[in-house]
């Protein structure tokens, strides 16, 4: 019996929702199959077969959670054995470095290793002296909750979980941080009237990955904002030549491609902008490479898909590739290879006709560049008012380690490269 086990995917996502079973208990799956789709906190999951045979058990029905660790499915694959009566995750460790006793499990995204080890049963609440087992095994919690303790410098395995068996929460972490600045982590209780004509919508799994994002950077990012405006006719011209011309005909080529293409160039120059700041050690993780985030508004809210090696791109490239994702974004078909490891991030509110705004900075880069709507409008240009068309730039930056001064001068150079685009298509 071959017992598949959801496992952790990777970007905090620890649980999640079954859409659709392709197979039911009794059929046959052959390896390499599509088997399920599960809705997480940013994409739908499409699972595969890990191995052929007769499908015996389904862990849990379309509708039900399920968490990391749990049995997704049990396929008898001729191997023998009885099959699992039922998981249990909460007694599983995850360790975060392989180590004596433990055994490789195939996960979702190549293989992840799970320790063996059982924990013992919660004596929260008793006054027995902790026991060895207790005080040698790695805290029980998610990954959410590990990244929170590592962001607020908390030793997890130091803290004792509320949660069932043992498990570490967030609240947790929160109290045994013991610093004011983190006290607001936790949103004070309040009584929300609902007398009256009013209608109650609980939240999807994606605007509460997005609360906890947004929350997690504004408390620990400290931010600062520069706003400027571009005079871009050049860009303009450019962007509706290209256009124009019939070997692109097939290509939808929007400004965000050019932006790109500057913004590379800019961090290019000024690398602390391609960065992620290690708190925890008190280091600056400089990338030398550079994939960019933008910003996708889809009817369940904002997700962040990457453009991979954005240097590497050209203008058409870089159109060709913003469409793909953004049309697998809002489908919900994104996978989660394309939401990891952005080292800069663009948001345009432009795109819904707003000139300014203060985007908040993807936690944990240091920087995100908020596009505007292009408007006709008076510039000045020598003794004459003409008009022109304006691009406005609000680019937000961690004040921790980038200084007003940088962000200016980063700011400046997107400028320059946006306001002569030929600039952009010399390498």
């Amino acid at each position: 019996m071959f017992d598949f086990k959801f496992s952790d995917v990777g970007e905090g996502l620890h649980e999640g929702v079954i859409l659709e079973w392709h197979f039911k208990e009794g059929d046959t799956v052959k390896e390499g199959e599509l088997l399920v789709v599960i809705e997480t906190d940013k994409v739908n999951a499409e699972l595969t077969a890990p191995v052929s045979g007769v499908i015996k058990k389904l862990g849990a029905q379309v509708g039900q959670m399920i968490h990391v660790g749990e049995t997704l499915v049990v396929i008898d694959d001729g191997t023998g054995g009885d099959v699992p009566e039922a998981s249990a995750p909460a007694e599983e460790v995850k360790t975060e470095a392989a180590g004596e006793g433990e055994e490789n499990e195939q996960g979702v995204i190549g293989e992840i290793e799970v320790s063996s080890a059982v924990m013992a049963s919660s004596n929260e609440g008793m006054s027995a002296a902790p026991t060895q087992t207790q005080t040698t095994t790695k805290a029980l919690a998610t990954p959410a909750a590990r990244k929170l303790a590592r962001d607020l410098g908390v030793d997890i395995n130091t803290v004792a979980g509320s949660g069932a068996h043992g498990r570490v929460m967030k609240e947790d972490i929160i109290a045994a941080s013991g610093s004011a600045s983190t006290q607001s982590v936790a949103a004070p209780k309040v009584s929300i009237s609902k007398e009256g004509n009013v209608e109650v919508v609980p939240i999807t799994k994606l605007r509460k990955a997005i609360v906890s994002a947004m929350t997690r950077s504004k408390q620990i990012i400290p931010h600062t904002v520069l706003i400027n405006e571009l005079e871009v006719d050049q860009l303009v011209e450019l962007r509706q030549s290209l256009k124009n011309q019939e070997l692109y005909a097939d290509v939808k080529i929007t400004y965000m491609p050019f932006i790109m293409k500057a913004v590379v160039k800019a961090l290019q120059a000024f690398p602390i902008f391609n960065s992620s700041f290690d708190q925890e050690n008190d280091q600056v993780v400089l990338k030398k490479f550079y994939n960019l985030g933008m910003a996708v508004d889809t009817p369940d809210g904002l997700i962040v898909p990457v453009v991979k090696n954005a240097d590497d791109l050209t203008i058409v490239g870089l159109a060709k590739e913003t469409r793909r994702l953004a049309e697998l974004t809002r489908d919900r078909k994104v996978q989660l290879a394309d939401l990891k490891d952005a080292t800069f991030s663009i948001t345009n509110f432009g795109s819904i006709g707003v000139p300014f705004g203060t985007p908040i900075i993807n936690h944990p880069e240091v920087a995100i560049l908020g596009v505007g709507n292009i408007t006709r409008k008076p510039v000045v240009r020598g003794d004459q008012v003409v008009p022109g068309y304006v691009m406005p730039l609000s680019l937000a930056v961690d004040h921790r380690i980038i200084d007003g001064a940088d962000a200016g001068r980063f700011l400046n150079l997107v400028k320059q490269l946006l306001e002569n685009p030929s600039l952009l298509l010399i390498d």
